[in-house]
């Protein structure tokens, strides 16, 4: 029990802001799937994030958290989207984004006018929320959609 007990505080201390917290929150819904990595697993993170058109950042990236609700039951999927949608009132609007997984909204949280500290990612046909944490440069990040053309 006592175990049980710290590892609850350590998942409540773990989620920092009201992102990490809707992924907790909606990672235990079954049919739900959910990744986080951070530390030695960026290592393994990496490499699958070299594969997207976000690759040129992932040595930035300090941690990663994945909640994919695509396979959740609908009226789930449905109050996360709406829950979604409020946090992302926190965030400012990036645009629209073709990938290989279809298209995506961008979303991004400014640590200073030059730096973002948080890079969101939602593909709302699939339900899949990808948010990428660390100190990216806002120059580094327009690149990336000037290299994609």
């Amino acid at each position: 029990m006592i175990v049980t007990v710290l590892l609850s505080g350590l998942c409540i201390m773990k989620a920092q802001n009201p992102m990490e917290e809707l992924i907790y929150k909606y990672a235990d819904v079954k049919g739900a799937r959910d990744f986080v990595a951070s530390g030695s697993m960026m290592t393994i993170a990496r490499g699958f994030i070299r594969k997207y058109p976000v690759a040129p950042i992932a040595d930035d990236v300090k941690e990663v958290a994945v909640l994919k609700m695509e396979r959740a039951p609908e009226h789930m999927r449905y109050e996360f989207q709406k829950e979604l949608e409020e946090v992302l009132q926190l965030y400012e609007y990036y645009g629209k984004q073709e990938t290989k997984m279809g298209i995506v909204d961008v979303y991004v949280l400014k640590a200073s006018p030059e730096t973002v500290s948080e890079l969101v990612i939602y593909n709302p046909e699939i339900w899949s929320l990808n948010c990428l944490y660390g100190d990216f440069s806002v120059e580094a990040l327009l690149n990336l959609d000037s290299e994609r053309k």
